[in-house]
């Protein structure tokens, strides 16, 4: 991690669960222009299966693999973002083929839900199934000016940031779920016959329509957009979004970040505190920002490059 990013991370099993049956990973590379790329993966393994955190390991294992002996290679090419979507979605069937086939072999159920995010140059990817989530905090200028202060930077370069987030500071921050939840209730909400806020307390809302592991054929969920340097990105396991709203979650980080500024203290906080709210399930969250997703020409990045 180098200073181009903030980022915090918490994973527990929560108050009800023995074993945390959840997995991360993330990753940071560079083109050969310097430019950095980052990968983002929150698996969340089957609670109503038997030995879920293997599923889980399993699903970031693959992907880890993959990025490691692909990314640089991916890099060198036009369309970096579209390349990597094609090679993960591979990568995500074959994980659920590996699954399944693991599941056969040793006579036990394996299931895991999957949430991958990437940024790179101002673009996301997002490539998902189950019920996990990918949130994008917009409009949030707060954590960043701090962190510039913080850090005490010339004028000049204030004045740089300034620029680049004017829209930001004439907006309302608004956070936007990425993912769909691959769930019984979600399709319910969809059709109308329940709110948000029913599905979110339903007894049958770790029911899944679709997780890796289970079925042979997967329809993952494929999101690109662009980002600020900014914006909040936060990916999790169902174990906290299940506990708030998402006008809660929102609060919370809004709140939490002008007290703290630092998202690993975040990060802990929402730990502890869904553990007050007596987590039931296993609870990962990653919170990330990368700093200088704005920077498109070379002037920027030279008055950037000093740090």
């Amino acid at each position: 991690m180098n200073a181009n990013w903030q980022m915090g991370i918490g994973t527990h099993q929560g108050t009800k669960k023995d074993k945390n049956e959840d997995s991360y990973l993330y990753r940071i590379s560079k083109d050969n222009k310097g430019n950095e790329i980052a990968l983002f993966v929150v698996a969340d393994g089957m609670g109503g299966y038997q030995v879920g955190d293997a599923a889980s390991r399993l699903a970031t294992l693959a992907f880890q693999k993959w990025w490691e002996k692909r990314i640089s290679k991916l890099v060198r090419k036009k369309d970096v973002i579209q390349r990597v979507i094609d090679e993960g979605e591979k990568v995500l069937r074959q994980i659920n083929k590996s699954i399944i086939a693991t599941s056969n072999h040793n006579g036990e159920k394996m299931g895991t839900t999957v949430s991958l995010l990437i940024l790179y140059k101002g673009d996301y990817a997002v490539i998902h199934i189950g019920d996990s989530r990918v949130y994008q905090m917009k409009g949030w200028n707060y954590g960043l000016q701090q962190y510039f202060h913080n850090q005490k930077l010339t004028t000049e370069l204030m004045c740089l940031i300034d620029q680049q987030n004017t829209e930001v500071l004439e907006s309302e921050p608004e956070l936007i779920k990425l993912t769909e939840d691959h769930s019984w209730v979600d399709k319910q909400v969809k059709e109308g016959k329940m709110t948000e806020e029913q599905a979110r307390n339903h007894p049958k809302r770790n029911v899944l329509t679709q997780c890796l592991g289970i079925n042979n054929e997967i329809t993952p969920c494929i999101k690109t957009g662009k980002f600020q340097s900014s914006d909040l990105f936060l990916v999790c396991s169902d174990g906290f979004h299940s506990l708030f709203s998402n006008d809660e979650i929102k609060n919370m980080l809004i709140s939490l970040e002008k007290e703290y500024t630092n998202l690993q203290a975040i990060c802990d906080y929402l730990i502890n505190f869904s553990n007050f709210r007596e987590a039931y399930d296993n609870i990962t969250l990653l919170l990330v920002r990368n700093l200088y997703a704005n920077q498109v020409n070379s002037e920027k990045r030279g008055l950037l490059s000093f740090f």
